[in-house]
């Protein structure tokens, strides 16, 4: 071909179907773009519509709290309560409002939780939040309410003269009484067959002792539910801050611990739950001290159980100033507490005496009686 027809063909215009073919492509770019505009402004109006109805949700539960009945079921504590310890996890624990969140909403997650023993599935759907904030906030809340135990929580004073309680008069040298209880609780696959309990359920092994009056003044958490009771408490007596009990001092234990300086057993093979003397009268001392060891003891399952605790009494002392702790030296402890719970002679002629001084007594009134 000459090149004046190369030049010629190069000048002929495109015909119908070059330009059809641009004009499609043009369009299909031009709907590509728009579609894409479109699908944007569609799915944020989603997601804005979806987090609006989570925030109705939230918002509606919140405010039927503001109910002190409603209040009292679902935190057990009444609005007036709630409302101090936000206040005071706030100024004291360190707890922040946040830019999604607000105290009140997650003191009230915490304190659901807890008061209903519900699980992270359940509270995803009742406040409307994912379960890695559900996790997150719980434990933020949890560190905040550790924090306020050096403004609450003071060392017990032992008293041991008890006079006038006909149920601890007894026990001279008491200082109160000792259990272990279990609780339940979800832990992952691979650790399950260490936290299942002789019933077969999954807990965790607490450890406590109360004083006389239902007060608490040793908890040890954290065991695993297969521990046995003797031994958390050998782990009690020798960690740090741990359990103290006073040499020349004891408290009350029940037969799953052994009869040794500071722990005073009942007697094996006798009579000993209150349900179990019911319609009867003991007739020798080992039967009188099971029945009045029995009767002091009890106290620790009640404060293990309590139900008619006043919600205001966790707040009684929230205006008090803070206390001050001192450290206790480590030498004192050595020699001024009991480190192990070992069974002797001495103390198992303690536990007889004092059960033959009780039943002495128990004869002569009942002499002078008839």
């Amino acid at each position: 071909m000459s090149d004046l027809n190369i030049q010629e063909s190069r000048k002929r215009p495109r015909d119908d179907g070059d330009e059809m073919d641009l004009v499609v492509m043009v369009l299909g770019f031009i709907m590509v773009v728009v579609g894409a505009w479109y699908g944007k402004k569609y799915r944020l109006k989603e997601i804005t519509w979806n987090e609006s109805e989570r925030a109705r949700t939230r918002a509606t539960w919140m405010n039927t709290l503001r109910n002190d009945r409603i209040c009292r079921e679902q935190l057990r504590l009444d609005i007036r309560c709630f409302e101090k310890l936000c206040h005071v996890l706030k100024t004291k624990g360190g707890l922040k409002t946040t830019r999604n969140v607000t105290i009140k909403e997650i003191v009230a997650l915490f304190l659901h939780t807890l008061a209903h023993d519900l699980k992270n599935r359940t509270m995803q759907a009742l406040f409307a939040r994912s379960g890695e904030t559900i996790s997150r906030q719980f434990h933020v809340v949890l560190a905040s309410m550790l924090k306020l135990g050096k403004y609450y929580i003071k060392q017990a004073y032992h008293t041991t003269s008890h006079a006038d309680d006909n149920k601890w008069k007894w026990f001279e040298g008491v200082i109160g009484a000792l259990d272990g209880t279990h609780i339940d609780m979800t832990v992952p696959i691979e650790d399950r067959p260490r936290y299942r309990d002789r019933k077969g359920n999954l807990s965790t092994n607490v450890l406590a002792t109360c004083d006389p009056n239902l007060r608490f003044t040793y908890v040890l958490p954290g065991w695993e539910g297969s521990a046995s009771d003797p031994r958390v408490l050998r782990d009690a007596l020798c960690m740090p801050n741990g359990l103290k009990v006073p040499k020349n001092k004891y408290l009350l234990v029940d037969l799953g611990y052994s009869n040794a300086e500071g722990f005073l057993a009942p007697y094996k093979g006798t009579r000993y739950h209150l349900n179990l003397w019911r319609g009867n009268t003991p007739t020798n001392e080992k039967e009188l001290f099971n029945l009045r060891h029995s009767s002091a003891r009890n106290t620790i399952e009640r404060a293990f159980g309590e139900e008619n605790i006043e919600e205001t009494s966790l707040m009684q002392e929230v205006d008090h100033d803070l206390i001050n702790m001192e450290a206790i030296d480590e030498e004192e402890v050595e020699e001024n507490y009991i480190l192990s719970a070992r069974t002797t002679n001495e103390w198992n002629k303690f536990r007889d005496d004092l059960a033959k001084k009780m039943f002495q007594e128990y004869m002569e009134r009942r002499g002078q009686a008839t």
